[in-house]
C-alpha cells in the first residue's frame, strides 16, 4: 500500500559554465541537477539512498519554466536575495541532464555576485526540490534506496559551497517547510508509473 508522509523540501548541487556567458542578454547556462545518488539520513527511517530520476515522466519543469528564481544562497524572505532568473522556456532534460539558461540581475547591488559568477568565481549552484513520489527498495546489507520518481524543482541558488558534490549550480527549504510525499514499494509502483507516463504525455 502506498504511504503519505511529509517530507521537507531537499538540496541537490550543480554547476554553472562560466564559458557559456552571453553578454547580449546578461545570461549563462547551468546545470540544475546530474541525478547522482546521495547518501542521506531521516530522523524516521535512518541513512538512506537518494536517487533522482531524470526523464521526461519524473521531473516537473512548469515552475523553473514558468521563470523561477536564481536566489543567493537560497534567501526567500526579502526581494534583494534574488540575483538571477531562469530564463522562461529554456529549463529541459538533456543525456541525464537537467539545463536552464539563467538570466543574471542588472542591479548595481548585485554586480559583485554577478560579476564572479561571470567570471567562473562563483560556479556552485544548488536546485531546490520537492520530491511527490518515492520508489523505496529494501537492500539486504545495503541502506533502502529511494529512487525519486516525482519530483519538482523550484528554485536554483547561487552558494559557496554545494549540498552535495555530484554537481555544481541544483536545492531548497519550501516556504512551508514539508509537503507531502508518496512512498511506494518498488515491487509494486507499475500502476504509479503508469499514471505519471499519463501526466507526461498530457493525458492526465
Amino acid at each position: 500500500m502506498p504511504q503519505t508522509i511529509q517530507m521537507p523540501a531537499a538540496f541537490r548541487a550543480a554547476e554553472i559554465a562560466p564559458a557559456s556567458y552571453d553578454e547580449s542578454d546578461n545570461s549563462i547556462e547551468c546545470c540544475w541537477t546530474a541525478g547522482a545518488t546521495v547518501r542521506r539520513m531521516s530522523w524516521m527511517d535512518g541513512a538512506y539512498d537518494e536517487e533522482l530520476v531524470v526523464s521526461p515522466n519524473a521531473v516537473r519543469l512548469e515552475r523553473l519554466n514558468g521563470g523561477a528564481p536564481l536566489l543567493n544562497t537560497h534567501g526567500q524572505w526579502e526581494l534583494g536575495s534574488q540575483i538571477g532568473v531562469v530564463a522562461p522556456g529554456t529549463a529541459r532534460l538533456q543525456a541525464g541532464r537537467g539545463l536552464a539558461r539563467v538570466k543574471l540581475s542588472v542591479d548595481p547591488q548585485h554586480a559583485g555576485i554577478v560579476g564572479n559568477i561571470k567570471a567562473g568565481i562563483i560556479r556552485n549552484v544548488s536546485v531546490g526540490y520537492v520530491r511527490h513520489t518515492v520508489e523505496k527498495t529494501e537492500r539486504d546489507g545495503q541502506v533502502p534506496l529511494w529512487r525519486v520518481i516525482d519530483w519538482e524543482p523550484y528554485e536554483i541558488s547561487a552558494v559557496p559551497v554545494p549540498a552535495d558534490a555530484a554537481a555544481q549550480f541544483r536545492a531548497a527549504a519550501g516556504p512551508s517547510g514539508l509537503h507531502d510525499c508518496t512512498i511506494v514499494n518498488a515491487a509494486r509502483s507499475h500502476a504509479v508509473r503508469a499514471r505519471m507516463r499519463m501526466r507526461a504525455a498530457g493525458l492526465a
